[in-house]
């Protein structure tokens, strides 16, 4: 179950901590305040999506595409922005029997799409960052701050949820990070939840 108790994080070492990790995690360069949530939340970081046919519109008042994305759901403390994505300023959501927010925690080992979400043998846990072309960026979803419902059964034994997300957030051109597909570069063109790269960033806010 999804605590309420929220501990807030500032500070511009934060914020050089967030472009180290957060460029996986999200499509934009961060300038707000980070919250640390306690309790159940989807880890999306290594999932890919496919288009729903519905739109999203998320806190900025932007519509976007929307994509449906499977992703592992994880227990213990994860960062989030309760601005961002469709969180409405606290970690809590309606119906935490149901519901659970995709946000972010610096994970090596979790179980991935690509290899089923098993556990065992930890090898097949372990996150790859790759790089994708800037030509399929448009088609990158991100997934930091938006819900998620549990799906009914688990995965080889991993709590999944169908987290829907945007697509369409970073600018074709753009170079794009994701742990999708553990090095496969053909999960680059399946919608992988991802961000763009910070070097090489042509989004709003990055120079």
């Amino acid at each position: 179950m999804v605590q309420s108790a929220e501990t807030s994080i500032r500070g511009g070492q934060m914020k050089k901590f967030l472009i180290a990790v957060m460029m996986m995690f999200a499509t934009h360069v961060y300038a707000g305040e980070l919250t640390i949530c306690k309790g159940k939340f989807a880890l999306c970081a290594a999932s890919t999506c496919h288009k729903t046919g519905n739109t999203i519109t998320t806190n900025d008042g932007v519509t976007y595409p929307e994509v449906s994305c499977t992703c592992p759901v994880l227990d213990g403390n994860s960062i989030a922005d309760t601005s961002m994505g469709v969180m409405k300023g606290s970690c809590s959501v309606d119906d935490p029997s149901t519901q659970v927010w995709s946000l972010f925690a610096p994970k090596v080992y979790y179980p991935q799409e690509a290899s089923g979400f098993v556990t065992t043998p930890k090898s097949k846990m372990r996150a790859h960052v790759q790089a994708c072309p800037g030509s399929l960026a448009a088609g990158s979803a991100n997934c930091f701050g938006m819900m998620c419902t549990y799906k009914k059964d688990p995965v080889n034994g991993t709590t999944v949820a169908d987290c829907r997300c945007p697509i369409q957030q970073i600018e074709k051109g753009t170079e794009f990070l994701t742990e999708a597909g553990q090095g496969n570069s053909k999960f680059c063109a399946r919608h992988p939840v991802a961000a763009p790269d910070v070097f090489d960033a042509k989004i709003e806010g990055v120079k």
